[in-house]
């Protein structure tokens, strides 16, 4: 039993991006797949100040078409998640392989995510 039969899959967005530039970083290409989405949320303090702490991962298929085109490396591109109807651009900023070896196969991916605005995105949405 892998991951993508025990929990719901999400739809989501992969962002192919284009690195810098003066305006920032901007989307090259999309493709729309599903996987397992986990945004948490809250507040933490240090040295009395209130901060937002804000941690999302993604489980992806491992057979996605993304995959090769990026060379087998999707950190540093990002993805387009909807969450409670409020959308929100995340660059990829970790890259992890979940490998089950008693099957002695790839059966995820695991990514670490990172809220970011883009280059050519207005309102949080393209």
């Amino acid at each position: 039993m892998d991951v993508f039969s025990q929990f719901q899959e999400t739809a989501y967005t992969f962002l192919k991006l284009g690195q810098g530039g003066v305006e920032g970083n901007s989307v090259i290409s999309t493709v729309d797949t599903t996987g397992i989405f986990k945004e948490r949320n809250g507040m933490i303090q240090n040295n009395n100040l209130e901060v937002v702490q804000s941690d999302a991962t993604l489980h992806i298929h491992p057979n996605e078409s993304f995959i090769a085109e990026v060379d087998g490396n999707v950190v540093g591109h990002g993805i387009r998640a909807d969450k409670n109807g409020s959308v929100q651009d995340y660059r990829i900023i970790g890259q992890v392989e979940g490998f089950n070896f008693e099957t002695n196969e790839l059966e995820f991916y695991r990514l670490t995510l990172k809220a970011e605005a883009l280059a050519d995105d207005d309102d949080g949405s393209s």
